[in-house]
């Protein structure tokens, strides 16, 4: 079974390294090698080897566009799974937005901010947990959010500061796996000092803080509505992440087959609990393989 893997900011395809063996060959860490999956993990465009893109318009729509491509025309896979995190999120629920027959089911660990609920006039219509969620996020925004503020209006002059300073790239990187991973304040009790300096790394090399920083500015400015998705969809949530969904909201705009409440962990879920996010993916995707093998 394929499946397309979608990082986020800041991390990068590094997001996955730990778990693309559990998925690859389960069998070696106490799976079923029925549960294998050919992995496919690209960077997203001007996302460090990932060459910058050359015109506006690059936004989570267009590279779930890029990626169907990929998996159909280049690798010739005819039908394929996906699953994301933070950027990766909404890129995976576009390409099942507007490729269902693609699909055979997407998997995510989160949707960002829920716009939709933010600016709802009607009250009586939210559920307690959704009402709940708009005031988490109404706090989270103007006390966590500056990063977005600032990459989804100027983000070509952050780019100048944090392209010209290591250390300043750095803060800007750390900052949000210390702030949004399950670490109580202490990075190493989840992320090794090689894992975290070879993310920084990556943007530093290749110089693209600038350019991935721009996919918020691409995202405020040129991204279509997303509708419902009807594609089988699992979420698991990782308490320690960032503004969790109303299971009330996904299951109106997501075709929930699968709705997990994870024991621990955090925003970086593959970094920090690789063994439990991939037997969630082995199984929320074991009942399609049946299907699709009986279709």
């Amino acid at each position: 079974m394929p499946i397309i893997l979608t990082h986020g900011w800041p991390d990068s395809y590094i997001r996955y390294q730990k778990i693309i063996p559990l998925l690859t060959d389960p069998a070696s860490y106490g799976g079923d090698t029925k549960d294998s999956f050919d992995v496919i993990v690209p960077s997203l465009p001007g996302f460090g080897f990932s060459s910058p893109f050359k015109h506006s318009g690059m936004n989570n729509y267009r590279v779930s566009e890029l990626w169907a491509k990929l998996m159909t025309e280049k690798l010739g896979y005819s039908k394929f799974t996906a699953a994301g995190g933070d950027v990766g999120s909404g890129v995976t629920r576009y390409l099942a937005l507007n490729h269902p027959e693609l699909l055979m089911g997407i998997h995510i660990t989160d949707i960002g901010i829920i716009r939709d609920l933010m600016i709802s006039q009607d009250n009586a219509k939210l559920s307690e947990e959704e009402l709940n969620y708009r005031k988490s996020a109404a706090e989270w925004i103007p006390n966590e959010g500056g990063y977005m503020s600032i990459q989804s209006t100027k983000p070509q002059t952050i780019a100048y500061g944090l392209s010209d300073s290591p250390v300043g790239l750095a803060a800007w990187i750390i900052e949000k796996f210390r702030g949004w991973s399950d670490c109580n304040g202490d990075l190493e009790q989840k992320f090794s000092k090689d894992e975290l300096l070879t993310n920084i790394m990556i943007y530093w090399v290749t110089n693209t803080i600038g350019s991935s920083a721009r996919i918020y500015y691409e995202n405020m400015h040129s991204l279509p509505a997303i509708g419902r998705i009807d594609v089988p969809t699992g979420i698991a949530l990782f308490p320690a992440d960032i503004l969790l969904p109303p299971k009330e909201w996904a299951e109106r705009n997501l075709n929930i087959t699968r709705f997990t409440t994870m024991p621990r962990g955090g925003h970086f879920t593959a970094m920090e609990e690789p063994e439990l996010l991939a037997k969630e993916i082995r199984a929320f995707f074991r009942p399609y393989r049946i299907k699709n093998k009986n279709q």
